[in-house]
């Protein structure tokens, strides 16, 4: 720490959809969470300021050399509208020598595929369900057919490209159902075993040990003819119908073992994929009650009215004082060298 009341850049990604785009609000959100922290770092003596990321990389590389902060609060989700480059910014904070918080590279870039994720959960011994890749020219790998599927764009976050029509029924539709993906989403999509269970989220805040927060419980209220999936629609849409079929509890109503069962899985894969500071993995259990690991999710929003707030909440910790508590490890922590 080379001052007293420690320079803080809170940077995030500058939005370039126009605001009547679909997919406006999933990319705009982080300016709200970036002036929310702001205020928190403030109140808790820090000297932050707001820093948007915009391209060319090489304007981002002259702000922070003019600037010259002493931490950068890191809430890139992507650069110049593409979700991949949120690993090439922590990259190049890494390569710049600015101590920064939340999870390294590897783990943003491992995150963002998703059936990479998985592969390596299984091969940590941790559940997930069962999953196709699914790539350019490649042939549909699934016989026999397995029951319902959902189809995802294998290297995206946030629910893009969710919606009702992602659960696929018969093997027929499913070629369809692939190639609408492919058309927005990029070539590799991810088909992956629906299950049927509840829907559970656990953060993960490691201050400096991975430490499991409270289960928080997605409670669908769906019509029927509706699946209860969290859809785009769901997730930035508030107050359309799906959002209010698809509501958030937290702490969970689940009994005391699949509380420990759920925390424990997710300091696993926490480990397993290399998060730091703070993450957030998605579960569903199978047919059977049995939990899967849906997904892992570095860097999740870190909004005061975000999900991840409820869990730091309910875990009887104040967010802006967690908030604070993860500029301080950084800062600690240094520049990484690897």
């Amino acid at each position: 720490m080379t001052r007293s009341r420690p320079r803080v850049a809170v940077l995030y990604n500058a939005p370039v959809l126009p605001s009547d785009h679909h997919d406006y609000a999933s990319e705009a959100g982080v300016v709200a969470a970036a002036r929310s922290i702001l205020a928190a770092l403030k109140s808790h003596g820090f000297r932050p300021f707001l820093m948007s990321a915009r391209p060319p990389a090489q304007r981002l590389v002259r702000s922070l050399e003019r600037k010259h902060p002493d931490l950068v609060f890191n809430l890139i989700e992507g650069f110049g509208g593409h979700s991949g480059g949120e690993a090439h910014v922590t990259s190049l904070l890494e390569m710049m020598g600015i101590p920064y918080t939340g999870c390294p590279p590897e783990a943003q870039s491992l995150a963002r595929h998703k059936g990479r994720t998985k592969a390596l959960l299984l091969g940590s011994g941790l559940p997930t369900a069962r999953f196709w890749v699914v790539a350019a020219g490649d042939s549909m790998p699934i016989d026999p057919w397995p029951g319902n599927v959902i189809v995802k764009p294998e290297s995206e976050d946030a629910s893009l490209g969710i919606d009702q029509d992602s659960i696929v029924t018969t093997h027929l539709d499913l070629s369809i159902r692939v190639r609408q993906v492919r058309e927005k989403h990029g070539p590799n999509v991810l088909i992956e075993s629906y299950l049927p269970g509840p829907e559970y989220n656990v953060g993960v805040l490691a201050l400096p040990t991975p430490k499991a927060l409270p289960v928080a419980e997605i409670l669908y209220t769906t019509p029927p003819g509706r699946w209860p999936i969290l859809t785009y629609e769901a997730k930035w849409h508030v107050g359309s119908a799906e959002d209010l079929a698809s509501r958030p509890r937290c702490p969970a109503e689940i009994s005391p073992e699949m509380e420990v069962r759920l925390r424990g899985l997710a300091e696993s894969a926490f480990r397993a994929c290399g998060c730091r500071d703070y993450a957030r993995v998605d579960f569903r259990l199978d047919e059977h009650g049995e939990p899967m690991i849906l997904e892992v999710n570095p860097n999740p929003d870190l909004d005061p009215s975000a999900g991840l707030a409820r869990a730091i909440a309910a875990g009887g910790l104040d967010w802006s004082e967690t908030i604070s508590a993860l500029a301080r490890q950084a800062l600690q922590r240094g520049a990484v060298h690897d």
